[in-house]
């Protein structure tokens, strides 16, 4: 008898072990078939399809700003003297300054005079080797948009064009 009992707490071991073994089984399936079955909704139910290319071209537009056209302000022509100290040289410049906003066209049209003043000692204290390279021109763009927007009160020179810049 002492061997019958030692073979069934062996035998109810086994069924034991059957037991949790197979539960386990059971409880890996029930969660693959879950995860599974989630996945599944969110694939064909929840995600959104990638956009075509005529949605991703309506994205891209709406991104880009539409551009803003800043007003121009056209001074008449200055021709001055370069502070060239051996030679009679001139400098005959045409410009536009661009303006930050519409209120300043006003502004500058009753300052005309100041600004032309401003522009003018700026431009002849300058010589020819000085405005003669493209870095002397912008450096010079700089100068007159710094001396022009200290006399402005209702918004700024954003940037200066050349329309004609002759050294002789």
């Amino acid at each position: 008898m002492a061997k019958n009992k030692d073979t069934e707490a062996v035998e109810e071991g086994a069924e034991v072990k059957k037991s949790k073994k197979g539960l386990l089984i059971i409880i890996v399936l029930v969660v693959l078939l879950l995860g599974g079955g989630g996945f599944g909704a969110y694939w064909f139910l929840l995600r959104t399809p990638p956009p075509t290319a005529e949605e991703l071209a309506e994205i891209e537009a709406a991104k880009k700003p539409e551009p803003v056209i800043l007003p121009v302000f056209s001074l008449k022509p200055f021709v001055v003297n370069l502070a060239d100290k051996k030679s009679r040289r001139y400098l005959k410049v045409t410009m536009k300054l661009e303006l930050s906003n519409e209120e300043l066209l006003e502004e500058i049209d009753k300052r005309r005079a100041q600004l032309r003043d401003v522009v003018l000692t700026l431009l002849s204290s300058k010589t020819a080797v000085e405005v003669g390279t493209m870095e002397g021109k912008f450096l010079l763009r700089q100068d007159i948009i710094k001396r022009v927007n200290v006399n402005l009160v209702t918004g700024k020179v954003t940037k200066v064009y050349w329309e004609e810049f002759v050294v002789q």
